[in-house]
C-alpha cells in the first residue's frame, strides 16, 4: 500500500528532528555564535575539581616567574571563586629574608586584580614546571578564563602555559608580555581572555581581550638545556645567582 502524503511528511519531520538533536552531554542554544578563533581549539564549557595553570616559561627572566592574577567565569559569565589556590613552589615568600612578601598565591583567590596591586611571584624552575592549581569543592563548569600576566617586571610574566581540569589538557597557548608603560598610573590592566563558550554575551564582552601572537613571538631557540631566548625577549645571558626582590604590606 502506498503511503500517504500525511505519513510521509510526518516521518521526513520526525527525521529533521531527529538530525537537529544535539548529541548526548552536548550543549547546544539559539542563541550560540561562531566560534571565535583562538591560539587552540577550546572544548566547550569543560567542567571539574581542579585547574591547573602548568607555566612552561617565562618572557626572559630565568629566576621569577609571576600572574596578576586568574579570574574563571561560570556559564553565564559571573566570575568564580576558588575554594583554594596552590602552587607546587609556593611563592616568594617561601625564599629567605623574604617572610613578609605580599605577592602570594592568596591573589588567585580574588579574581581581577584591579588597581588592587595583587600579584604572585615565585622561584622559577624550569627541570619541573611551576604550575598554580585553583580548587573547587564540587564540579564546576567555566565559559572563560581571564589572565592578568605580570607587570610589575614584565620579563618575569608567563609566556607558555597550558590549562588543565581534573589532568586533561583544555588549553595551551602564549600569554600577552604586559608592558609596564599599558596603561596609564594607577588604572587597571586589561588582560587577556581565553573562551570556553559560545554564547553572545560572553564573548563580545571578552573578544577584544582574545590575544593571537605574531608571528616573531612564536619563535624561540634552544639549546641542550632547554629554552633559553625568545626572539622578543632579551638577549642570551648567563644564569646568575637569583637577585632579591620585595614587596610588603605598607600600613
Amino acid at each position: 500500500r502506498q503511503p500517504t502524503r500525511e505519513r510521509s511528511a510526518s516521518r521526513e519531520g520526525r527525521r529533521a528532528s531527529s538530525r537537529e538533536r544535539p548529541r548526548s552531554g552536548e550543549r547546544r542554544t539559539s542563541e550560540a555564535v561562531p566560534r571565535l578563533p583562538q591560539q587552540y581549539e577550546t572544548p566547550l564549557h569543560p567542567c571539574g575539581f581542579i585547574f591547573k595553570l602548568l607555566l612552561l616559561s617565562t618572557w626572559s627572566d630565568m629566576h621569577y616567574v609571576g600572574l596578576g592574577g586568574v579570574e574563571l567565569y561560570d556559564l553565564n559569565g559571573r566570575p568564580l571563586r576558588p575554594k583554594r589556590a596552590v602552587s607546587n613552589y609556593g611563592s616568594v615568600r617561601n625564599l629567605p629574608g623574604m617572610e613578609n612578601d605580599v605577592r602570594t598565591e592568596d591573589c588567585f583567590l580574588h579574581g581581577a586584580p584591579g588597581t588592587s596591586g595583587r600579584m604572585w611571584l615565585a622561584p622559577w624552575c624550569r627541570q619541573q614546571p611551576n604550575s598554580v592549581e585553583l580548587v573547587f569543592d564540587e564540579p564546576t563548569h567555566i565559559s572563560c578564563v581571564h589572565f592578568w600576566n605580570y607587570a610589575r617586571t614584565p620579563s618575569r610574566g608567563v609566556r607558555d602555559i597550558e590549562v588543565y581540569v581534573d589532568d586533561l589538557l583544555i588549553y595551551q597557548g602564549i600569554l600577552r608580555q604586559e608592558s609596564a608603560l599599558a596603561a596609564p598610573s594607577g588604572a587597571a590592566i586589561a588582560g587577556e581572555a581565553v573562551l570556553f563558550t559560545t554564547t553572545p554575551q560572553i564573548v563580545e564582552r571578552e573578544r577584544s581581550c582574545v590575544y593571537m601572537p605574531s608571528a616573531d613571538e612564536l619563535v624561540a631557540f634552544f639549546d641542550e638545556s632547554g629554552q633559553v631566548e625568545h626572539r622578543s625577549g632579551r638577549p642570551n645571558v648567563p644564569v646568575l645567582e637569583r637577585p632579591m626582590t620585595a614587596v610588603t604590606a605598607t600600613s
